[in-house]
């Protein structure tokens, strides 16, 4: 599937957002992995929202149809034209 254009149900537009939210869930994902080096043994830590779910609150994507047009998105791009290279 290629980047979503527009939410499937509410048709709001979510192309302009798809880089942004990329960059803050790669800047999320390193800065949680420093920080599970750096803890050993944590007690009591409340629930935290995932990168994903930070993300998209910061974005302003706040209905669930938009929500779940970003996050079932697989890039597959690449993997497509590795594929239709190599078969040929």
């Amino acid at each position: 599937m290629i980047v979503p254009v527009r939410c499937f149900n509410c048709n709001k537009v979510l192309a302009h957002l798809w880089e942004p939210y990329q960059q803050m869930i790669q800047e999320a994902t390193n800065a949680a992995a420093l920080e599970k080096e750096k803890k050993t043994l944590v007690v009591g830590v409340k629930n935290e929202k995932s990168a994903e779910c930070q993300a998209l609150d910061k974005l302003g994507i706040e209905r669930y149809c938009c929500r779940a047009a970003m996050l079932g998105t697989l890039v597959m791009t690449e993997d497509i034209t590795k594929t239709s290279y190599s078969s040929s």
